[in-house]
């Protein structure tokens, strides 16, 4: 099966009319699991009618426990992005703080997406800004 952006992204854009795509790039693709990890990371558990596992642990029971929580929050991350996007395989998660008492919220996360042209490793950072949203580069 082809890899494509969500649904919700074919909906909103479907194309030139009577266009029709199987096949995206992987930037396009990129792009899109990049867009999907921005909102996902961005969603409190318990705040998605539709499943309430959807999204992560509350921010302030992280920061609260730090440093004690970085480890569980790595482990919230990687089943959080494991269960919700599918495009992406292998998924890794590491605490890589930039300031060196290691107090900082920022995490490498890399994963390996697969299509009928093979695999493609892809790399994200995140980090923790003022207000306590995840930033997705």
């Amino acid at each position: 099966m082809p890899v494509q952006r969500t649904l919700l992204e074919r909906i909103r854009r479907p194309g030139p009319s009577g266009a029709r795509q199987l096949r995206v790039s992987a930037g396009e693709v990129s792009d899109s699991i990049l867009k999907n990890l921005q909102d996902i990371l961005n969603t409190a558990q318990g705040n998605c009618l539709i499943d309430h596992n959807y999204g992560l642990p509350h921010m302030t029971a992280i920061r609260s426990a730090m440093p004690r929580s970085i480890a569980s929050f790595e482990a919230a991350i990687r089943t959080t992005i494991e269960k919700f996007e599918p495009r992406l395989k292998n998924v890794r998660v590491v605490h890589a703080p930039k300031r060196s008492d290691g107090m900082e919220l920022r995490f490498d996360i890399s994963g390996v997406v697969i299509d009928e042209d093979g695999r493609t490793t892809v790399r994200f950072q995140t980090f923790a800004d003022e207000d306590g949203k995840l930033v997705v580069k």
